[in-house]
């Protein structure tokens, strides 16, 4: 399917096609499609320009993670685990009384993204993904970010002063507003950008042979 693009991209002056990652590190599924974000990287990165677009699952710092909340996670990784294999450390649901909030995680990356360029704030949110879902850490603190940015070899200084801007702060809540624009309907999502064209390429969870189907049966046309 192909429909007329809302967002503002430069896709028609690249040499290649854009292909647009939309998701949350928090994203459990997200998670379980890291793999194939990895391969995708690796074997496309001569065909495609690789974009992220943070969309915030949760973007809210009223949720607790209480018993409920518990339960409702540890179903969701549960599935996930299932489907594709990835690795989960659920002792971190053990720590209850943390506040779920996808925003900082998701303004993070978006800082990398600023700092960065591209494809190395894709490597960042794989590395925020890691850390969470399967190191145990609670990636919703400045103090936790600051902790990963150093380990991922970003300069923790310049960083944070851009994560924890008002700027900053303004951009992710504009950025998710873009998401909703687009309408999408779920995380992950990949879109192809060519010229002023966006061509859905998965919404939710896929295997690797059914994106690279998709996006060759596009790159072909």
């Amino acid at each position: 399917m192909r429909e007329k693009s809302i967002l503002t991209t430069e896709s028609s002056n690249m040499a290649n096609p854009k292909l647009l990652y939309i998701g949350d590190p928090m994203c459990s599924w997200c998670w379980g499609f890291a793999n194939v974000i990895a391969e995708l990287l690796e074997n496309y990165e001569t065909k495609l320009d690789f974009e992220i677009l943070l969309g915030g699952l949760r973007p809210t710092d009223t949720v607790k993670v209480d018993e409920e909340m518990r339960k409702f996670l540890l179903h969701h990784w549960t599935e996930v685990n299932k489907k594709t294999s990835q690795k989960f450390d659920h002792t971190i649901l053990d720590q209850l009384g943390w506040t779920y909030n996808t925003e900082p995680a998701c303004r993070a990356v978006a800082t990398a993204r600023e700092l960065l360029g591209s494809s190395k704030a894709l490597h960042f949110f794989n590395h925020l993904q890691k850390a969470y879902y399967a190191e145990g850490n609670i990636i919703t603190t400045d103090d936790v970010i600051e902790e990963q940015s150093i380990k991922f070899g970003i300069e923790a200084t310049s960083f944070m002063k851009e994560f924890t801007s008002n700027e900053a702060k303004q951009n992710i809540i504009t950025e998710f507003q873009t998401v909703k624009e687009i309408g999408v309907q779920g995380f992950p999502t990949l879109l192809l950008i060519q010229g002023d064209s966006a061509s859905l390429i998965a919404t939710g969870y896929s295997d690797y042979d059914k994106i690279t189907n998709r996006i060759d049966t596009f790159l072909n046309q």
